[in-house]
């Protein structure tokens, strides 16, 4: 069987809409997603009925509302889909959810989730991205990603959120500077990854200093270098063994006395 990456579940799934999806097809959660994945939450659909003879809900596919502007009990409008985050996976999902015609609303970010666009704003060459060969600087790709979803109607907000409520429908999603009535909210708010704070270490990030070996492993920058891997986890030791196909040696500091990584990874 093909999945169709534009089905979603009721939970966590792709909530963008396709006049070639199937009303009962899914996309199996232990799929591997081959773009970005970010977490999705909706209310109860209408069309979501119930066998009288099982308690498992049958599948539905999210469908636009008759119009975008619905008014709600209190007389405001509501959304049919709120995006928080500004990332690769929240640019993503507001450009597909905007050809969709469902008109999203993103929350970029700015104070506590940093500037938007996520990670890739700090880092400087990406090699990895389909369709640029020569590579592209994560901020210039972040920035055609957000005027794709603005060419097609994501209105973008330059603001943190600071409250949802999802115990009533529709959700609530709410800021010092406006609130937001809406049918489906993603979440998409990535990740930070986790820094030593050593001393000048602002100044050497993505210059020496890297929080993914797969992306910068390979660069010239580290390749045939003597590199150290700081941590005594799987993920360190996964980094460390995956560096020994580029570097001249690799270092892993352990901060105990002792790894914390699973035996199978220690055996490695």
């Amino acid at each position: 069987m093909v999945w169709n990456p534009m089905a979603v579940s009721s939970k966590i799934g792709i909530p963008i809409p396709s006049s070639h999806s199937t009303p009962h097809s899914r996309l199996p959660m232990s799929s591997t997603l081959p773009y970005p994945f970010f977490f999705y939450y909706s209310s109860p659909s209408r069309a979501l009925r119930f066998n009288s003879s099982r308690t498992r809900p049958r599948l539905f596919s999210l469908r636009p509302k008759a119009s975008v502007k619905t008014p709600a009990a209190s007389g405001k409008s509501v959304e049919n889909v709120v995006i928080i985050g500004s990332g690769p996976a929240g640019y993503t999902a507001a450009i597909y959810a905007a050809r969709a015609n469902l008109k999203p609303v993103v929350f970029e970010g700015y104070q506590v989730g940093g500037v938007p666009g996520g990670q890739l704003m700090t880092t400087t060459e990406v090699e990895n991205f389909p369709g640029f060969p020569d590579g592209i600087t994560g901020p210039d790709l972040m920035d055609r990603m957000r005027k794709q979803a603005e060419r097609w109607g994501a209105e973008l907000f330059l603001e943190d959120v600071e409250h949802i409520d999802v115990k009533s429908n529709p959700f609530t999603v709410r800021n010092s500077e406006r609130e937001v009535k809406c049918y489906s909210v993603i979440f998409a708010t990535g990740a930070t990854a986790k820094r030593l704070r050593l001393p000048r270490e602002d100044e050497f990030w993505s210059r020496g200093i890297s929080a993914c070996a797969i992306c910068d492993g390979a660069s010239p920058l580290f390749k045939g270098q003597v590199l150290a891997v700081v941590g005594g986890g799987d993920t360190a030791t996964e980094e460390a063994i995956y560096l020994t196909k580029y570097a001249r040696h690799v270092h892993l500091l352990v901060r105990r006395d002792q790894l914390r990584a699973s035996r199978a990874m220690q055996d490695r």
